[in-house]
């Protein structure tokens, strides 16, 4: 289920332009422009065969990252913990790109984040400050019966 809508090319466009791309900082523009996307990902996710489900996207920060915050935040993970999650990915991404001998783009989101004065974590909790992710994907089209299952998957738990 593609998260991206690289059709959008406007959108995009003004991600680029403002320097948001490869940070948590575009997750609030496409959190209000692509609901809809987001919450197809998520009714996937819910509707998926029993097992393991795997998300991704091709540096495992950007879309992943998105996708990862929308759950934990329904799993009710504290917002400082959703952030750490995140700064952790980040770094073992270092470790993959440099085991790969690719270029990571490390320094430059950093140099971005600080041109704006936060942090990857502080751009994630600034994101989720105020956010409802249950009303948000609800408003969206997700059903509370594909709420309680997602939930009951991230839980392990298999009643309602």
């Amino acid at each position: 289920m593609p998260l991206d809508d690289i059709g959008d090319v406007e959108f995009w466009r003004q991600v680029n332009r403002e320097h948001l791309n490869g940070t948590p900082l575009y997750y609030p523009l496409f959190l209000q422009r692509k609901a809809g996307r987001c919450a197809a990902v998520i009714k996937a996710i819910a509707h998926a065969a029993p097992g393991g489900v795997l998300f991704h996207c091709g540096a495992g920060r950007d879309r992943t990252g998105l996708i990862a915050l929308l759950l934990l935040a329904l799993a009710d993970v504290e917002p400082r913990a959703i952030a750490a999650d995140y700064d952790m990915s980040a770094e073992a991404l270092k470790a993959l790109f440099a085991a790969m001998g690719t270029d990571d783009q490390g320094p430059i989101i950093e140099a971005i984040l600080a041109n704006r004065g936060t942090t990857t974590g502080e751009a994630v909790l600034a994101t989720l400050d105020g956010f409802d992710a249950e009303q948000y994907l609800v408003d969206a089209g997700v059903t509370c019966g594909e709420l309680r299952s997602i939930r009951r998957r991230l839980s392990g738990s298999q009643s309602d």
